[in-house]
């Protein structure tokens, strides 16, 4: 990292942004092209799960190419100086993640993956909201590409 006074060595703190956290961004490989995409996820305290359509551009990247990069910002502000455009800048917390996607296909374990995702967006759900849930992802994991990132390298940076 070439900023080193802006290194976030403390995996506590990096996990807790993750955690806060509302959306990732995961960047593939295929044929030496690049692909971003925009995805919602859940974290388990050591791997990332993602979830989508079982078709489409980045599913049929990744069963070529695990490879992927995560990407997570939180706290994103422009600050402006009135001085001058050469002294704006920006505040920010984010993290780096480098793994590869593993495809889950048993269905418990899949239930289990998605309840992490609806976890990161619903943190205070009551038990009769938990149930609910629990059913609803019962019904759709059928219908749902649901992958594992296992972390193999991770990096934290924050401007303030």
């Amino acid at each position: 990292m070439r900023r080193k006074d802006r290194e976030i060595k403390d995996l506590d703190t990096i996990k807790k942004i993750i955690e806060r956290a509302a959306v990732c961004h995961i960047a593939m490989c295929s044929n030496g092209v690049p692909y971003l995409a925009p995805m919602n996820f859940g974290f388990d305290g050591e791997n990332v799960y993602l979830h989508s359509f079982p078709e489409g551009k980045k599913i049929d990247i990744l069963k070529e190419n695990p490879q992927l990069c995560i990407g997570i910002t939180e706290n994103l502000e422009c600050i402006t100086s009135a001085e001058s455009v050469c002294e704006t800048s920006m505040k920010y917390s984010s993290v780096i993640i480098n793994g590869k996607a593993e495809f889950i296909a048993e269905k418990k374990e899949k239930i289990e993956a998605l309840k992490y995702i609806v976890q990161q967006y619903y943190r205070n759900m009551d038990d009769e909201k938990k149930y609910s849930t629990e059913k609803l992802l019962e019904n759709y994991s059928g219908e749902l590409a649901v992958f594992r990132v296992k972390i193999e390298k991770i990096t934290g940076k924050q401007s303030n």
